[in-house]
């Protein structure tokens, strides 16, 4: 008689992901810039890592490490964040049609771990493209779907509460959080 113990979730997955997992980590055959762009760092490499064979990057060997991770996180926290508002302030859709506002805060939480949390494996730019498109995707998706219905109201407003607009923010954040964890590209803002 067969045993009536079931199988661990990592006995399921175990036996797909011998088709799915590369055996190797491909990275390192990209070509330099490509392989740090995806978060590869050689196995014997130690922190600090050698900058970018290029200036202005190549000039960083000569000041403190902390004096540069200072100037790149004012100075990309600064760049980042003036460049989307700039955009967003222009004549555009946006705030023509659509009336959005200036800047979302999910860019500020972005900028502060892309330029000061350069460490974590959530700030890295794997992470903050994929989950940013996913997110975006997910959320365009599950919002289309919510407007099929007749009764949908878009916004809040004095005359009612809409509950439609609640469960839509919280399903696509949901489902929006479930595919950067089954992808492997977590961002969180």
């Amino acid at each position: 008689m067969a045993s009536s113990e079931k199988p661990t979730l990592k006995k399921r997955i175990g036996v797909m992901g011998e088709y799915i997992a590369l055996r190797e980590d491909y990275r390192g055959r990209l070509p330099y810039y490509l392989s740090r762009f995806t978060g590869y760092k050689p196995p014997d490499a130690q922190p600090p890592y050698e900058p970018l064979g290029v200036p202005p990057f190549s000039w960083l060997k000569y000041i403190p490490l902390q004096l540069e991770i200072w100037a790149f996180t004012w100075i990309g926290s600064f760049g980042g964040i003036l460049l989307i508002e700039a955009i967003m302030s222009a004549n555009t859709a946006f705030s023509e049609v659509y009336h959005a506002p200036i800047i979302i805060t999910s860019f500020g939480a972005s900028a502060v771990l892309l330029f000061s949390a350069i460490e974590s494996p959530l700030a890295q730019p794997r992470n903050f493209v994929l989950g940013h498109f996913v997110s975006a995707l997910v959320g365009t998706c599950i919002t289309r779907l919510f407007v099929l219905n007749p009764n949908y109201h878009p916004f809040l407003d004095e005359g009612g509460f809409h509950a439609n607009v609640f469960v839509n923010g919280g399903l696509s954040m949901a489902t929006s959080a479930l595919a950067q964890v089954l992808i492997g590209a977590v961002h969180p803002p």
